[in-house]
């Protein structure tokens, strides 16, 4: 993942119930962000169903790991273009 890129969390009910840290309400949004992890700093973490990916949710601030299936590209702002 990018850093900077803007997500919206969108988990299905199953796996909101898999976190067992607090994570943001569905339909919020955050930019992704880097850690530093043992293997230096990184935007995502390998793993299972397509690791976890670190953002910073608004608008306060909370850093964590979600999974990869459970964010969409944010909406963009204004009409678009063609």
């Amino acid at each position: 993942m990018v850093r900077g890129l803007r997500v919206m969390f969108s988990p299905n009910p199953a796996t909101r119930a898999l976190y067992s840290y607090r994570v943001p309400v569905a339909g919020a949004c955050g930019t992704v962000t880097a850690v530093r992890t043992a293997s230096g700093v990184r935007t995502f973490l390998n793993g299972p169903g397509g690791g976890l990916v670190y953002v910073r949710w608004d608008p306060d601030g909370l850093v964590c790991g979600v999974s990869m299936r459970d964010l969409k590209l944010e909406p963009a702002e204004g009409p678009r273009h063609p």
